[in-house]
């Protein structure tokens, strides 16, 4: 059985006295805090995937674009809902052809390459 986590006290004091100073500057962002809002060049070069997935009585269609070179870079939006699991499957697949960029779909992004950690 692993050891539980644990930090010194002092560590913890400093850490606490860190986050309450960072409070108390009360100083407002910066324009490159939000820099990523509008920095969306990125999408050009995105792998565009339909998602299915049944809630409250519908089935939604959601649209996940991610980077191909770096897929940790994604946006998810859900766009659509309905009631025929066989429409909203129809229709995700038109929605992921129109917003794709390479609408032959030979942009892909694979989970092995995240090299995600399971522990």
């Amino acid at each position: 059985m692993k050891a539980r986590f644990s930090i010194a006290a002092d560590v913890y004091a400093k850490m606490l006295d860190g986050l309450n100073d960072l409070h108390q500057l009360d100083i407002l962002g910066s324009q490159f805090d939000l820099r990523f809002i509008s920095d969306d060049y990125w999408l050009g070069d995105t792998a565009v995937i339909d998602k299915l997935f049944y809630r409250k009585g519908a089935w939604e269609v959601a649209l996940v674009f991610a980077h191909h070179k770096c897929p940790v870079k994604f946006i998810a939006r859900r766009i659509t809902r309905h009631s025929c699991p066989k429409k909203a499957a129809q229709i995700g697949h038109y929605l992921r052809r129109a917003a794709a960029k390479d609408q032959r779909g030979t942009l892909y992004v694979d989970i092995n390459e995240l090299n995600l950690p399971y522990n």
